[in-house]
């Protein structure tokens, strides 16, 4: 490498010893966490095979399960593994929150030179709000359609109960029958009622990783019958037709408030753009606006003001069908 070569690329990515360090031990860090996910599923399958009381004689291993068990465990946890399993990702939950910090911390720290500290701040945000709309989106699609193949779950259920089968049936029988992601959904339902869990208990859980205005309605039609009694075939023949009329009402609300989402989204990532932009035009402004008490003000307004437009149309937008 020549002198002058040299000097370009110290110009553009002025790395000292302790730059270099934090890079190679975030670098690390990341290549462990993909490595550990990606070969999780062979290490599940070799815990299964082990026995029942004999413990991992790998330490980073006992260490790893006992950190995923307990971030499981708090309230952030529970959220993301609901979200999680709602949009099919096979990622335990802080496996999914190291990846996406790890990630934005690395792309952070090499876009570092070029849009400085406060720059770098916005990308780890980015970052997570752009795994957490993904996760969102994903589960939405699969929410979507789930509630698209709820009228065909309904005459399932109809025709079993009107048959004479018991509920637990019918919901073996819409496993077997439905596609995905109803019949895999409804799977899980009667694994867990196998295992000895409630349909109460089994339709909640469902309800909690897919949540919708439909499901409630079939869960509670299901539960109140059970209880109750009464003609739970007729009842869900009826639902199978209302749920029928609210899929076509729901794609037509979609499609008219379609463009008004696109506008919000627009709003949202202008502010990123326009400050990215203005750093990159003026190195080091950001940092400078960061320093003083006057662009620390003029940051924070224009935050708030795009994070007010932005919520504004999303609630606009935002029609419960």
């Amino acid at each position: 490498m020549t002198a002058s070569t040299g000097g370009a690329l110290a110009a553009v990515w002025p790395a000292g010893p302790v730059e270099i360090a934090v890079l190679t031990v975030v670098a690390l860090v990341v290549a462990v966490v993909a490595a550990v996910v990606v070969d999780g599923a062979r290490a599940r399958s070799r815990a299964v095979v082990r026995t029942a009381g004999g413990a991992s004689a790998d330490p980073l291993a006992r260490l790893l399960a006992s950190s995923r068990r307990g971030f499981a465990r708090t309230r952030l946890g529970r959220g993301l593994a609901d979200r999680l399993a709602g949009g099919s990702v096979r990622l335990a939950p802080l496996d999914f929150a190291a990846l996406v910090l790890g990630a934005g911390v690395l792309v952070a720290l090499v876009v570092r030179p070029l849009l400085g500290v406060v720059g770098g701040l916005l990308v780890v945000a980015l970052a997570v709000v752009g795994a957490s709309r993904w996760l969102q989106r994903r589960r939405g699609k699969r929410v979507e359609a789930f509630v698209g193949q709820l009228p065909e779950v309904a005459r399932v259920m109809s025709n079993a109960s009107a048959a004479g089968l018991s509920v637990p049936t019918a919901v073996g029988m819409v496993a077997r029958e439905v596609a995905d992601p109803a019949g895999t959904e409804f799977r899980v339902v009667s694994e867990q009622m196998a295992l000895g869990a409630s349909l109460d208990t089994a339709l909640l859980d469902l309800d909690r990783r897919l949540p919708s205005r439909e499901l409630r309605v079939l869960v509670r039609t299901l539960v109140i019958q059970r209880r109750s009694g009464g003609a739970l075939s007729s009842a869900l023949a009826g639902l199978a037709g209302t749920l029928e009329q609210r899929k076509e009402l729901r794609r037509e609300v979609v499609t008219a408030v379609s463009g008004a989402r696109f506008s919000g989204v627009v709003v949202a990532l202008l502010g990123v753009v326009s400050v990215f932009v203005m750093n990159l035009i003026s190195p080091g402004a950001l940092d400078a606006l960061a320093t003083s008490g006057p662009g620390r003000l003029v940051l924070l307004a224009s935050a708030v003001l795009f994070a007010v437009g932005a919520l504004l149309i999303r609630r606009l937008t935002d029609l419960e069908v």
